[in-house]
C-alpha cells in the first residue's frame, strides 16, 4: 500500500495504491470550523446535491446513472470533529480494468458533475426537492428522541452546556429547518466551495497519473484558503458537579454522566488514555463498569464510556430502572475512582490487544483506511507501527495517572415510567 500527497493549489490530491479491493472509492472532503449558527444549513445542503442536479433532475436519473456504472453508490456525509465540521461526497465504483474504456472517466465526473452543476436556477435550488430534503431531515431529528439513549445523550450534553460546540446537533432543530429557503441555501453552497479546505482521498488499484489528470480536469476548486481550523474544543470546568433530570416516556431510565478531561497531552489523547477508556467501560463485555453494575449487581443489559478525544469529555451512559438510578450513579463513581489505584496487567494487556485488532481489521476497509490517512494527515493519529509499538509500550501505572485527570461535570438523567415524558 503506497500512500501520496499531491499538492494542487486550492485542494490536495491523497492516493493510495493497493490492489487488495476489486473497487475503487473516493472521497471530496470539505472541512471548516464550525460554524453554529448555520452548520444545519451544511446538512440539508450535501443532501440536496445528492437528491438531483443540471444533469440529473431526478433522484431516479441519478440512480440510473450509478446502475451504468456496474452499480456504484454515490453518497454525501457530514461529522464533527470537536470545532471542526467535515462533510464528504464519496464514490465507490468497479476497478475500471473489468469495464469499458471510458468507465473511469465516467465514475470520476459524475460525483463531480453534483457538486458543480446543482439544481439552481437564478441563484436558488429547487424548492420542490427542497422541502422533500427538509421533510426528511426533520423525521430523522424527531426519530432521535424516539432513541432513549441517542435522545439522553444529545439532551445531556445540552444540559451540560448548550452553547458548547460538543452539544450540537449538525441537523440543527426542526425550526432550524423550516428557516432555510432555496436563496440562503445557495448562499450556504457558494460559501462552502469558497471558504472550506479540500481534500480528495483515493484508495484503489488504479494509473495515479490519469486519475490525477482526471480528477485535476473535474475538480474546479479556484480558491485558496489560509484560515486555521482548529479541533480541539475548549469546555468549561465545572466547579461543582450540576445534576439534571427530565422525565421521558421509556420504560427505563438512561444515566448519563459527562466527564471534563484535564489539561492532556497530544500523546496522553493517542495512547494512555484510549487504553483507561477501554478497561473503564470503552471495550467488550470485560470492563470495569460492565462488571460492576451488570455482573455482580444485575443492574443493567448494558454500559459503556465513549471518550469523545476533541471535545476534551468522557461519556459513561447506561439504562437502568428508574428505583435503581442513586445506586447506579454510586457503582458508576466508585468505578471511576476506582481506576485511580486498582488496574492490573491483564486488563492493560487485553486492551492493547483489543486496540491492536481493531487497527488491523482497519486495514480490510477501504473508508477506513482512508480515515487512517485523513487523521494522520490532520495529525489527530501516528501511522499504524507508530500505533502498535507505542500501545505495546502502555502500563497500569500510566492508565492509573491518566484516571486522575478526570473530573466529573453533570450527571444527567433521562427518567423512565414517566407517561407524559414531561417534567
Amino acid at each position: 500500500m503506497v500512500y501520496k500527497l499531491h499538492k494542487n493549489g486550492s485542494f490536495n490530491i491523497h492516493t493510495i495504491k493497493t490492489d487488495r479491493f476489486k473497487n475503487i472509492r473516493m472521497e471530496i472532503m470539505f472541512r471548516n470550523n464550525v460554524d453554529i449558527a448555520s452548520v444545519h444549513k451544511r446538512t440539508v445542503l450535501f443532501d440536496m446535491l445528492m437528491e438531483t442536479g443540471e444533469y440529473y433532475k431526478t433522484k431516479r436519473a441519478i440512480s440510473l446513472k450509478l446502475e451504468e456504472l456496474y452499480n456504484a453508490v454515490c453518497y454525501a456525509t457530514s461529522i464533527r470533529m470537536g470545532n471542526a465540521v467535515l462533510s464528504s461526497v464519496a464514490m465507490d465504483f468497479l476497478n475500471p480494468k473489468y469495464t469499458e474504456e471510458d468507465y473511469l472517466d465516467e465514475a470520476l465526473k459524475l460525483p463531480f458533475d453534483l457538486i458543480f452543476h446543482p439544481d439552481v436556477t437564478d441563484n436558488e435550488f429547487n424548492d420542490e426537492i427542497l422541502e422533500i430534503v427538509k421533510t426528511r431531515i426533520i423525521s430523522d431529528i424527531k426519530n432521535i428522541n424516539e432513541d432513549p439513549q441517542r435522545s439522553a445523550i444529545t439532551k445531556g450534553l445540552k444540559a451540560f452546556d448548550k452553547e458548547s460546540v460538543s452539544s450540537i446537533n449538525l441537523s440543527g432543530s426542526e425550526e432550524k429547518i423550516h428557516e432555510i429557503t432555496s436563496s440562503n441555501l445557495y448562499e450556504t453552497y457558494q460559501d462552502i466551495l469558497t471558504h472550506d479546505y479540500i481534500d480528495i482521498f483515493i484508495i484503489g488499484d488504479f494509473d495515479e497519473n490519469v486519475v490525477i489528470s482526471k480528477i485535476v480536469e473535474y475538480a474546479s476548486f479556484k480558491t485558496i484558503k489560509t484560515h486555521e481550523i482548529t479541533m480541539d474544543v475548549k469546555n468549561k470546568i465545572a466547579k461543582k458537579t450540576k445534576e439534571v433530570v427530565e422525565s421521558s416516556p421509556f420504560s427505563q431510565s438512561q444515566v448519563l454522566f459527562i466527564l471534563n478531561t484535564l489539561n492532556l497531552t497530544d500523546y496522553e489523547k493517542k495512547y494512555p488514555f484510549i487504553i483507561y477508556n477501554m478497561i473503564l467501560g470503552g471495550g467488550a463485555l470485560e470492563t470495569k463498569l460492565y462488571r460492576k453494575l451488570r455482573d455482580e449487581n444485575s443492574l443493567c443489559y448494558n454500559i459503556q464510556s465513549l471518550f469523545q478525544k476533541n471535545d476534551n469529555l468522557e461519556l459513561i451512559i447506561t439504562a437502568v430502572d428508574k428505583d435503581n438510578e442513586n445506586k447506579t450513579k454510586s457503582l458508576i463513581n466508585a468505578t471511576i475512582k476506582e481506576m485511580e489505584t486498582k488496574v492490573s496487567d491483564d486488563e492493560v494487556k487485553r486492551a492493547v490487544s483489543a486496540i491492536i485488532s481493531s487497527i488491523n481489521i482497519s486495514l480490510d476497509s477501504p473508508d477506513r483506511i482512508i480515515d487512517i490517512h485523513l487523521f494522520q494527515y490532520l495529525n489527530s493519529i501516528d501511522d499504524i507501527e507508530t500505533r502498535i509499538n507505542e500501545f505495546k509500550k502502555i502500563t497500569k501505572k500510566d492508565v492509573m495517572n491518566i484516571a486522575k485527570k478526570v473530573k466529573l461535570n453533570t450527571i444527567y438523567i433521562l427518567r423512565g415510567g414517566e407517561e407524559n415524558g414531561e417534567n
